[in-house]
């Protein structure tokens, strides 16, 4: 299967580099038009640049924060994992659910981590949450402490099922495709823009016109890094369930799988 992260990249390559080659060439071989006549032209340019440029903003800075609201949710599953596995050991016969909570741990890193790669979930994980919240049905508390042990457990594994939902949700897509199309489409326009309002020295054109290129070409790669937040350059830092399985096998009493 093919990484997700890889996926989308290529494809920004290839809806925005090729354009912007063929855009290089063209104008490295044909003269600038005259521009003195295009000054209302330029105008409304300038003010597409701006409404381009906060768009651009708009969507750099919501997947920030989602990538960030993610991210503590990673880090809060694992800890459920560790707390619950605490608990489990103030229950009696609670041997059943700290075994499906190592084997829920040990799916996750296994076979979750990978399977986000291509913005799926493992169908051993979904049998290892299914498992364990079995195990905590079973569960019979027999004082008043162990009660509240349970209910705490069971909030602990309320969290774990929510956080999971989150890393469903999140792992493959977080920009609606007609949003990477409105994207593309207004780089389209800045390059027909740059094209009108070309000078006639080549070498003082490319000055201007390649940073300006390569830098939103280099936002638009970053949002759609952003847009995968557990693969890429930047994504989420997923030891946190390595640390929970190691802790969890700890306070299982269990050999680590």
């Amino acid at each position: 299967m093919t990484n997700l992260f890889w996926t989308s990249e290529t494809s920004v390559m290839l809806l925005l580099g090729l354009p912007t080659v063929a855009y290089l060439v063209i104008a490295y071989w044909r003269n600038a038009p005259p521009i003195q006549n295009l000054s209302e032209t330029i105008a409304n340019f300038n003010l597409f640049n701006s409404l381009y440029s906060i768009f651009l903003s708009m969507a750099l800075v919501t997947l920030l924060v989602n990538f960030n609201n993610v991210q503590d949710d990673t880090r809060r599953e694992s800890e459920a994992m560790v707390s619950m596995a605490r608990l489990l050991n103030g229950l009696d016969d609670a041997a059943g659910a700290k075994r499906a909570l190592v084997d829920y741990a040990t799916a996750v890193v296994r076979y979750d981590l990978p399977a986000m790669a291509q913005g799926e979930m493992s169908p051993e994980a979904h049998a290892a949450i299914d498992g364990l919240w079995n195990q905590a049905y079973k569960l019979q508390p027999t004082t008043k402490a162990q009660e509240s042990l349970t209910r705490l457990l069971l909030q602990d594994l309320a969290d774990i099922t929510k956080c999971r939902l989150t890393r469903r949700i999140k792992a493959k897509e977080n920009l609606h495709p007609m949003i990477f199309g409105l994207i593309v489409a207004g780089y389209y326009v800045m390059l027909i823009k740059t094209w009108l309002t070309r000078v006639g020295n080549r070498k003082t054109q490319l000055v201007f016109e390649l940073p300006m290129f390569a830098m939103i070409i280099l936002v638009i790669t970053v949002i759609e890094d952003l847009n995968t937040p557990f693969v890429g350059i930047v994504n989420i830092d997923t030891s946190f369930f390595d640390y929970a399985l190691k802790r969890v096998s700890e306070l299982a009493g269990l050999p680590r799988p």
